[in-house]
């Protein structure tokens, strides 16, 4: 692998994501049908946001019961770092760092096509 690698060589397909309006449960279900960390929070054909396993980790302790009568929608992060397919992995990686987050959408304009998550980062290191 090349440090110019693009990011859409070395992401994650999209196994599973979830409607806005889904409830939380949905989420847990496919994470665990799945074996992810993280899905992506979809507004129609669009990407509305991501929620991720420890995002729901910390929803139980604050909100315990409560949380699942919460729509996707409502506890994902709404703003995640969204990349261009041909953008270079290493870069995705130090955009992740700087912003203390676990994965990021790869989008096709308005398309999202992948995720690339900490794990997609590891398996790219192993291979150099």
């Amino acid at each position: 692998m090349r440090k110019t690698t693009p990011v859409r060589e070395v992401m994650s397909r999209l196994p599973a994501e979830v409607d806005r309006r889904d409830p939380v449960a949905d989420v847990v279900r496919l994470m665990q049908e799945h074996h992810c960390h993280h899905v992506p929070i979809m507004d129609g054909a669009h990407p509305f946001g991501i929620l991720s396993s420890q995002d729901l980790y910390e929803l139980v302790l604050r909100d315990g019961a409560t949380a699942k009568e919460m729509s996707a929608g409502e506890v994902c992060t709404t703003d995640p770092l969204t990349v261009d397919p041909m953008r270079p992995a290493v870069e995705v990686a130090q955009a992740m760092l700087e912003r203390g987050v676990s994965s990021a959408l790869v989008a096709d304009g308005d398309i999202l096509v992948g995720i690339f998550t900490t794990t997609d980062a590891l398996r790219l290191v192993a291979r150099l």
